[in-house]
């Protein structure tokens, strides 16, 4: 997006606990964006970072709570050695702070977001190509690398020639390394697992190369682009050779096998496509998982990774519970370290700083089943003792599991070292936010999808409030905005106020901008059907019911 919030004042340094107390502040006090103040809701990071361990970090706060409970936002969070026996309480309603009409009022805008329209005419293909300035223009996807300003009789060799010889194809290549991989992750230091261990394995595997080129010509296409080959018959080639490849797959192809499938999952986010060609992909996948032998690779693993997210993410959509019985939480091996021990080094790069609140958000997804069977066994039986001790056991799950959530913070490293890039420092504040809005959405599920609590249920209301304020804060801060679908979705569902609603279309038009993906055109369009109908007086109606009656499937992703 290009807008920037104000540097930190000179000599003030913030370190990480500074940030993650400011992260969860009172937003009823202090001066902020929503008071009409140009100061951002977060504290900016100070150019040059303190030096702390984990336990110091959090050092001064064991001595500052002085209770078992977090009495406000303001409140210090505890060490992480005392996180599992502190409790948090959350804020009341009436302490989050309103929002103006404009949730961006008093930061200035880039050029480009004066061609962004309010309307809903943001999803035609003028405006679809607006984009943010810190991220590649998808226009230039056709486009070669400039030279290196030799004479224009030079030969240049094409860039992946090596690939196909079809300089269509190039373009879609290109488009995937230079614009679609750098969306769905949420770093790159140590480079882009997509380019580095995906591609090179297309070279020699044609299903797999085809689906590279079907996810290209999705996004190019949602885009309003011109592309040569349609996305839907490269993906026909795609699930093609998918098929021959399982037909005759052994130990040897697995890695290829799942790769392809993964970039089918990502084609059916792009596509806003069918969640029973999701389910089944996600099957295949997980199938493919259980019977490997061998070592796992880092191939392997980051693939699994992947599957493990959608795996989750397309429960939470389809309202049913995760393939995968359980969720292993994320290991020392997972995160790839920077060598100078960098403060992104705690960045995982497909699940950003939630990589262990996913376990949290698997057990969620996995109690709808739950609650299901739980509520056909007490129409049929009420009273008996099977249905009273599923319900207890159903009140321990979610009891548990709220605890946990209001204990949760973002893992940080054990040594945060100074940085001097004041993109990193803004791209660090937006992952940060994208953590906690994710917490918060949990919230929500909970407390509306679990416990049935009504809309305006002050609960509900809240974290809904405080997830849509952080979800704002990643476009404030112009960073990653991967993953950010289920959270913003799952508040905005539930958003009464007009206020609150503007900051949910206000993120939905950016995110739109920047990941250019028609899953969130669907929940946009779901999410204002879910507001009308409200406001005609239909009661608290189930985003599912309303995406059904409309035609569509909203796929997280």
């Amino acid at each position: 997006m290009g807008m920037r919030p104000p540097t930190t004042a000179p000599g003030q340094h913030l370190g990480f606990h500074d940030r993650l107390q400011a992260l969860r502040q009172d937003s009823s006090s202090g001066s902020s964006i929503f008071s009409g103040s140009p100061t951002p809701p977060l504290p900016a990071i100070a150019e040059n970072w303190e030096v702390h361990s984990a336990h110091s970090v959090f050092s001064d706060s064991a001595s500052s709570c002085g209770s078992d409970t977090f009495t406000d936002m303001n409140s210090p969070l505890p060490p992480f050695d005392s996180l599992d026996n502190f409790a948090r309480s959350a804020p009341e309603l009436h302490e989050v702070k309103q929002l103006q009409m404009d949730p961006l009022e008093g930061f200035a805008k880039d050029p480009y977001d004066e061609e962004i329209a309010t309307t809903r005419e943001i999803f035609a293909p003028t405006s679809a190509l607006s984009r943010s300035s810190s991220y590649p223009d998808p226009t230039s996807a056709f486009l070669s690398p400039s030279g290196s300003g030799g004479s224009p009789y030079d030969f240049n060799v094409p860039p992946f020639s090596e690939y196909t010889t079809r300089e269509s194809r190039r373009g879609l290549l290109d488009h995937f390394c230079n614009v679609l991989s750098h969306l769905i992750v949420f770093k790159e230091e140590s480079g882009n697992p997509f380019r580095q261990m995906v591609l090179p394995m297309a070279q020699k595997s044609p299903p797999l190369l085809n689906a590279i080129y079907a996810i290209s010509s999705a996004h190019l296409e949602h885009r309003g682009l011109h592309v040569e080959e349609r996305a839907l018959d490269l993906h026909s080639k795609a699930l093609s050779g998918l098929q021959n490849l399982i037909a005759h797959k052994d130990e040897g192809n697995r890695d290829e096998v799942l790769a392809v499938i993964i970039l089918m999952l990502y084609y059916e986010v792009v596509r806003s496509g069918s969640s029973t060609v999701l389910n089944s992909h996600l099957r295949g996948a997980l199938s493919i998982m259980r019977e490997r032998r061998g070592k796992r690779s880092p191939t392997s693993a980051f693939l699994e990774r992947a599957f493990r997210y959608f795996d989750v993410a397309s429960a939470l959509s389809f309202g049913s519970s995760p393939m995968s019985g359980t969720i292993l939480a994320p290991t020392a091996q997972d995160f790839n370290i920077m060598p100078d021990r960098s403060a992104m080094a705690a960045v995982d790069t497909l699940f950003g700083l939630v990589a262990d609140l996913w376990p949290l958000i698997h057990r969620l997804a996995s109690l709808v089943d739950v609650k299901r069977n739980l509520e056909k066994q007490e129409l049929a039986s009420p009273g008996h003792e099977k249905a009273n001790n599923m319900r207890s056991d159903f009140e321990t799950n979610t009891s548990s599991i709220e605890l946990a959530l209001h204990q949760w913070i973002p893992k940080i490293p054990a040594v945060v070292v100074a940085t001097e890039n004041p993109a990193d420092d803004s791209r660090l504040q937006s992952i940060l936010n994208n953590a906690e809005a994710h917490r918060q959405a949990a919230f929500v599920f909970l407390y509306r999808n679990l416990l049935s609590q009504p809309r305006s249920s002050p609960k509900v209301q809240t974290s809904a409030k405080q997830a849509l304020q952080t979800c704002l804060r990643v476009v404030i801060f112009s960073g990653p905005m991967a993953a950010l679908v289920w959270p913003l979705f799952t508040a905005a569902c539930e958003a009464i106020e007009d206020t609150d609603r503007n900051v949910a279309r206000t993120v939905f038009r950016h995110l739109e901008t920047r990941q250019g993906m028609n899953n969130i055109v669907t929940a946009w369009e779901v999410c204002e059907e879910i507001w009308r109908r409200s406001d005609a007086g239909q009661g608290d109606v189930e985003w599912r019911d309303v995406a059904q009656e409309l035609g569509r499937e909203v796929i997280f992703g």
